[in-house]
């Protein structure tokens, strides 16, 4: 839920600067206004009005009678078991508009959404991504940013035993406040992640406090690559797509939804084994020519837009209207 909140928040802001009123409803404590957007708590919802609603994988607000023109929902990842036919119905009656950020979510739904209007949102990439290019050729450091519990205990069992012993000098710096931090937890498997970790120092592996946008941006000139051991299909479409927009290439597991991210064999690898995806981190890491392929391809990655186009594309979408007739 926090990628899709993520998403939400950097088009919230940019339709903002384009000098639309937004209005963010959830749990807030108080009313406040940041950077353009006003955060309400979700009680006033039912009493205001605008002309557009997107509701965020959240199908308990069609209960309520909202006022609005042209109302959204907004889908990042498969919630079919909250698409029955109850739902269904009450989506048709209100003339909701699926709003989806991936082709997979959509191949999912069930065999009755097909006649349920749907719109594509693209997911941008912050500017200063794609204004700031400089990554050092003089390193051999990899990161990754992923939960402990979505592959990462795979991703460390095969850099111990392929990458680290072919190159005892390269770095996979993981980023994860969980694993930074210190207290206890009570799950046995990150747990069991901390302690390799901590028997196996020595061997390139360091564990980073996640880090505010902008400092991260400064951190990734350090990095030739960027790897996504996951095998959701709710991956981490902005993580990756700001490192391609960044000029750093990525190597993942194949997932349904990973191909709208990156292209196999020019702007990173998709893999399947752990034997392969250990191979293309030496070649990467040892090959400073196809390296700079890599760089140069990640950079023009065609799935990679700014914001600013994607509320642009979906105003334009907007005043069609071609939703419900």
């Amino acid at each position: 839920m926090i990628l899709c909140k993520k998403i939400l928040i950097h088009f919230s802001t940019e339709l903002a600067r384009n000098n639309h009123e937004v209005i963010f409803y959830n749990k807030t404590e108080k009313d406040k206004e940041e950077e353009g957007v006003l955060w309400k708590q979700i009680k006033n919802l039912a009493q205001d009005y605008s002309d557009i609603l997107i509701a965020v994988q959240d199908t308990d607000i069609l209960k309520y009678n909202i006022k609005t023109k042209i109302k959204f929902l907004l889908l990042h990842y498969k919630i079919d078991n909250q698409l029955d036919k109850d739902v269904l119905i009450k989506i048709l009656k209100q003339k909701v508009c699926l709003l989806y950020t991936n082709n997979y979510v959509v191949n999912s739904l069930p065999h009755n959404y097909q006649y349920v209007p749907k719109v594509y949102l693209k997911v941008g990439v912050d500017k200063n991504f794609i204004e700031t290019r400089n990554v050092s050729l003089n390193n051999s450091n990899v990161f990754v940013t992923t939960h402990p519990l979505k592959g990462l205990d795979w991703l460390i069992e095969l850099w111990l035993e392929y990458v680290h012993p072919k190159l005892p000098w390269a770095e996979l710096h993981i980023y994860s406040k969980l694993l930074a931090n210190e207290i206890m937890t009570n799950n046995l498997k990150i747990r069991n992640i901390k302690l390799i970790l901590e028997l196996k120092k020595g061997t390139g592996i360091l564990i980073k406090t996640p880090l505010p946008q902008e400092k991260f941006i400064e951190q990734l000139t350090q990095y030739k690559l960027h790897l996504c051991p996951s095998l959701d299909n709710d991956l981490q479409y902005i993580s990756i797509l700001e490192s391609q927009a960044f000029g750093i290439p990525v190597i993942a597991r194949e997932t349904a939804t990973i191909y709208d991210c990156i292209y196999h064999n020019e702007t990173g690898y998709i893999v399947r084994d752990k034997q392969t995806f250990a191979n293309k981190i030496i070649q990467v890491l040892s090959d400073k020519k196809l390296f700079l392929t890599l760089q140069s391809n990640s950079k023009l990655n065609n799935y990679i837009i700014p914001w600013e186009d994607v509320v642009k594309d979906f105003e334009r979408k907007i005043n069609e209207n071609t939703f419900y007739r």
